[in-house]
């Protein structure tokens, strides 16, 4: 993503990181013959030596793998918080009118090379993590060992994973920050104060962004 400004860019490995396992869900894009194609699958992040590499899998239905399964260039896409920004939630609406709708939002853009594997191995332990992470905030947590082995293996036959070795990671993180203070805050207050889904998710996330620019 080379347009964005500086002041929208966000570059900690550690915010990447953990927006990633808080969205959980990815857009896969490949290209093939010359058009591009997209899946939607989780994706979890896992250290790979200094970098970092994406897990996941699709169905054995699924085409996407057959290509993978050469080597490809892939993007992975997250798409987090995003919200409409009325105009009357600027306090500079009223001194100067020079504002208009905008759009907030943060998203993700992992790039690297995917391959496959059909490791039952890789994929068992693969599968456990995912499940791990996804259910820890649950008061009684699924595990995979909670249904019958043979159901499971059956299931697993029937998946391919997937490893994207992550080049560059970079984000995005449109949330106002070129606005001063009054307009940011009244942009969190309006957005809180909304309806509309996804509007609580961005006010948070503006909100965490005000804390750690106080220090």
């Amino acid at each position: 993503m080379s347009y964005p400004p500086r002041a929208f860019r966000e570059t900690r490995d550690d915010v990447l990181l953990e927006a990633m396992a808080a969205i959980g869900l990815a857009s896969l894009v490949v290209v093939r013959d010359g058009v591009p194609e997209a899946v939607s699958l989780p994706m979890t992040a896992i250290q790979d030596g200094d970098g970092w590499m994406l897990e996941g899998h699709v169905a054995r239905a699924n085409p996407l793998w057959r290509l993978a399964e050469r080597g490809c260039a892939a993007l992975a896409i997250f798409q987090g918080p995003h919200a409409y920004v009325h105009p009357g939630w600027y306090p500079t609406k009223r001194e100067h009118g020079k504002v208009v709708p905008t759009w907030n939002y943060v998203v993700l853009q992992a790039h690297g090379h995917l391959s496959v594997t059909h490791d039952p191995e890789w994929l068992a332990a693969h599968l456990a993590r995912l499940t791990e992470a996804k259910e820890a905030g649950q008061a009684e947590p699924w595990s995979i060992d909670d249904a019958p082995a043979d159901f499971i293996q059956g299931l697993q036959r029937g998946i391919v994973g997937l490893t994207l070795h992550i080049a560059r990671l970079e984000g995005v993180w449109k949330i106002a920050q070129h606005h001063p203070e009054p307009n940011r805050r009244g942009v969190i207050a309006g957005l809180f104060a909304s309806d509309a889904p996804g509007d609580r998710a961005m006010a948070e996330t503006m909100e965490q962004a005000e804390r750690d620019r106080a220090g």
